[in-house]
């Protein structure tokens, strides 16, 4: 995306005003060098939201140090500003941030549509009560202490049951051998936005191509996990546009 909504009112939402607070106009300003890194990364084919850059690299080009970016990381984290699934910082509320006025691509379009009619919690940068009393806030942020740093669970994509369910259900397609980075990313897409985190919507995709698809079974085309799990390819299966000829 080449660029994302940032409301004039953003500063007055309680958590960034904690973070003004506590960390003042450095944390306030990583906060949102954060959200254009993350941004700037999603396109048709990366809509997980995932910040990939790591503390070195932000210290060095904000002018900071490892150390302090990677506390100011943590703070976030325990907020709710951003996500941290096995180490890594995502911003699935961003989704909600997305417009379809952001880009002319038909694909990106229909994936914007998907995302803002799911049920993810309101924005980081909706205006909520403003300056409340410190000494509730401070007991609000201890109180999350001991599992701010756990991943929600929609987070973590469950890989190998997925290949284990396409194996068991599509028995004739090519097994999946490798877990390749490629391979990682697109079922953590998949899973984290057009198949709300669940299973069991897995099995029900995997169990339509079985049922209404057999020409993808026949041999006679080049079709493997790969194909199916492609953004372009999935929208289309579920649409019905490439059942049975």
């Amino acid at each position: 995306m080449k660029w994302v909504k940032h409301d004039t009112d953003a500063n007055q939402d309680a958590k960034l005003q904690n973070v003004l607070l506590d960390y003042g106009l450095e944390g306030y300003g990583l906060y949102w060098y954060c959200i254009e890194l993350i941004a700037s990364k999603v396109d048709k084919d990366n809509i997980t939201f995932e910040l990939e850059h790591d503390a070195r690299i932000i210290a060095r080009n904000t002018g900071s140090s490892s150390k302090k970016v990677e506390e100011m990381m943590i703070y976030f984290v325990k907020s709710g500003l951003f996500e941290n699934s096995s180490g890594v910082i995502t911003c699935l509320k961003l989704a909600k941030r997305l417009d379809k006025s952001m880009t002319s691509n038909p694909e990106m379009r229909n994936i914007i549509d998907s995302l803002r009619n799911k049920s993810h919690d309101k924005v980081m940068t909706e205006s909520e009560i403003v300056m409340q009393d410190k000494n509730r806030l401070d007991k609000n942020r201890k109180d999350k202490d001991s599992c701010a740093l756990q991943a929600p669970a929609q987070q973590k994509v469950p890989y190998d049951e997925i290949l284990n369910l396409y194996h068991e259900i599509l028995p004739s397609l090519p097994r999946v051998k490798i877990k390749t980075e490629a391979r990682i990313k697109s079922m953590k897409a998949r899973h984290i936005t057009n198949l709300n985190s669940n299973i069991e919507n897995w099995e029900g995709y995997f169990t339509h191509i079985r049922d209404n698809c057999t020409w993808m079974l026949s041999g006679q085309y080049s079709i493997d996990f790969d194909y199916i799990i492609t953004l372009k390819n999935y929208v289309k299966i579920l649409e019905g546009t490439k059942n049975d000829r």
